[in-house]
């Protein structure tokens, strides 16, 4: 009789998260579609395990390449998780005290020089160093790079080296690459080449629907921003945070309480993580947005020992959702919450609906220059090379009636012409290129970058 019971209790259970799933996994493809991000990757994480797990539309948009669990993403500024944990494994150790000045440190290749020897390391670690330190709370994804130096001085080792070896490597990680710039190393591009073939391609959204190419982000990895990962290996990295194999229960709860202001009042950032509290529920979290070509979302419920993880090749999962202290204004994470937090319908809904339709409405009015299509010979004169100074060159080439730019060393953008020598971007900028003529001969072109004085390159071939 007992067990028949159990069994028929372990069967409910087992057909709620069911339901669960099906109607998070239908909610979940239509938001994606909503918001136009060609493709996402999701895990949920329950008691230390897989709940569910799936990919939905496309890694790779051109070429129909599925997304699925084991796409590889840049995962933006939830690498801030890993550089926390390696920095709260010294304090644990007692070889670094969070009190230190981080003045002897910097500067780092993103944050400069911090003179001022009242910036301790806790205030890097939760965003408080910005005017008086501890004061408030600013979110700085440049100044949370001031901790890269400090990990590299006390382990001894270059960044990508201390992640690979005290979490990547130990955790069995070994889908996620540490920094898309091994590819720049022999030994380390032949390492990660299984899993830099599944690396998603990145997207963005222009005007009310165009899902254009954008350009891969800054290559190099620290504390801040930079690790490339998937799912599937993510779900790896929650799983230890919850079995307390990286940091003691007390360290990891030390980084997930609310830092406090000089002035006694809780601020929504602890030590490397986001902390809030929505309906009476404790929610951990990290975004991540690239502002082009990827996104992503960690949330973690620790009363309920469950996890979501999202990735996504595009903005969209983050840009326009991201606010501290209202973590429910995101759709994905408003429907996870009513489904697998709360059971049933939500404020949140109404909120990240709000939300959605403000995103969209800010998009679609961004798009105010009204492209036309030049004659191919015209394009072609414009194709050449461009010397800016000693150390920058661009290229810009013609594919038919498209014109392209190395903005980036190695990277092409297309060119959208609005008259006949003036072109702007669909990324996210406001940069124009304006290509100047001496009579009939290309001599030049210069950038212009809203009101600012023109940046000039000329044409030497």
């Amino acid at each position: 009789m007992r067990r028949a019971l159990w069994l028929l209790l372990l069967t409910a259970c087992v057909s709620t998260d069911g339901r669960r799933v099906v109607m998070f996994e239908r909610e979940a493809d239509e938001i994606r579609r909503t918001l136009h991000i060609p493709g996402l990757s999701a895990v949920i994480v329950q008691n230390q395990k897989i709940l569910w797990t799936r990919g939905f539309g496309y890694a790779d948009l051109e070429n129909r390449v599925p997304a699925t669990p084991d796409t590889l993403y840049h995962i933006a500024s939830v690498t801030k998780t890993f550089g926390s944990t390696l920095v709260m494994q010294l304090v644990e150790k007692g070889q670094l005290t969070l009190d230190e000045p981080i003045a002897k440190y910097t500067p780092s290749k993103y944050a400069p020089a911090i003179t001022d020897e009242r910036v301790q390391i806790r205030h890097i670690l939760s965003h408080t160093s910005e005017g008086t330190p501890g004061d408030r709370f600013a979110y700085n994804g440049n100044l949370y790079d001031a901790l890269t130096p400090v990990i590299e001085k006390k382990y001894g080792a270059p960044f990508r080296q201390v992640i690979t070896q005290r979490i990547l490597d130990p955790l069995g990680m070994m889908a996620s690459v540490p920094g898309h710039d091994v590819i720049d190393d022999p030994e380390l591009a032949r390492r990660y080449a299984p899993a830099l073939a599944r690396f998603a391609k990145p997207y963005t959204l222009y005007g009310a629907g165009e899902i254009v190419r954008a350009i891969y982000p800054s290559k190099d990895i620290g504390a801040a921003a930079g690790l490339l990962s998937t799912v599937r290996d993510l779900a790896k990295f929650d799983a230890a945070i919850d079995r307390h194999v990286l940091l003691e229960p007390k360290t990891q709860e030390l980084a997930w309480t609310p830092f406090v202001s000089n002035a006694g009042q809780p601020l929504p950032y602890g030590l490397g993580w986001f902390t809030d509290q929505y309906r009476g529920e404790r929610l951990i979290y990290h975004s991540g947005n690239w502002g082009a070509g990827f996104s992503a979302w960690y949330l973690k419920v620790p009363a309920k020992n469950l996890s979501l993880i999202l990735l996504a090749n595009s903005e969209g999962l983050s840009d326009g959702f991201w606010a501290a202290s209202a973590v429910e204004t995101n759709p994905f994470v408003c429907s996870f919450l009513r489904h697998f937090v709360f059971d049933g319908d939500d404020a949140c809904k109404a909120l990240a609906e709000t939300a959605t339709k403000k995103w969209l409405s800010e998009r679609a009015a961004r798009a105010t220059k009204k492209e036309v299509v030049l004659d191919a010979a015209l394009l072609a004169s414009y194709a050449g090379a461009y010397q800016r100074d000693e150390k920058r060159a661009y290229t810009v080439t013609r594919e038919g009636t498209h014109l392209f730019i190395d903005y980036r060393p190695g990277e092409r953008t297309e060119m959208y012409a609005f008259s006949e020598n003036e072109f702007f971007f669909k990324v996210p900028t406001d940069t124009v290129v304006r290509f100047v003529r001496e009579g009939a001969s290309v001599t030049g072109l210069e950038f212009r970058f809203n009101e600012g004085e023109p940046v000039r390159a000329k044409k030497i071939r």
